[in-house]
């Protein structure tokens, strides 16, 4: 028997199932201009270019400095990975879809990495984490009635 990894407030996750095509979530979760829409945290978020591994982004949040990212990783249709450099580390968010029957399993993973790992889970993280099922369910809510 295996055991569910620990969640802590520097690298939590939450999953959420959604009643539409898998092909309907991913061009929404990668439509970065509408992030804004569902993430309840966000004024507005931009991409440079296509979205592909190495292109670049800037995040405003409601509340904090605005922040660049980039795409670290892309698998077409099941998951990608961007990446905000912070000091002494980073903030990592891998986003993944699984088939589950005729529903679509949205994922998003969330970590802060680096030495400073613990302190901006706790000041960061917290939050993050306790509006993460809100800001899951927006967007499910969006995409089944669009």
């Amino acid at each position: 028997m295996s055991l569910a990894k620990q969640q802590t407030n520097y690298h939590f996750h939450y999953s959420i199932l959604v009643n539409a095509s898998p092909q309907k979530v991913w061009d929404f979760l990668i439509d970065v201009n509408r992030w804004k829409d569902w993430d309840t945290e966000l004024h507005t978020a931009t991409l440079s270019g296509n979205f592909s591994v190495g292109t670049k982004g800037i995040i405003i949040p409601k509340k904090g400095p605005k922040l660049q990212f980039y795409i670290s990783e892309l698998t077409p249709n099941e998951s990608y990975t961007f990446v905000t450099k912070m000091p002494v580390g980073s903030l990592r968010i891998q986003r993944t879809l699984k088939q589950r029957g005729s529903q679509i399993e949205f994922t998003d993973d969330i970590e802060f990495t680096g030495f400073f790992k613990k302190i901006f889970g706790y000041v960061l993280g917290r939050n993050f984490r306790a509006v993460l099922p809100e800001v899951m369910e927006n967007l499910k809510r969006i995409v089944e009635n669009e």
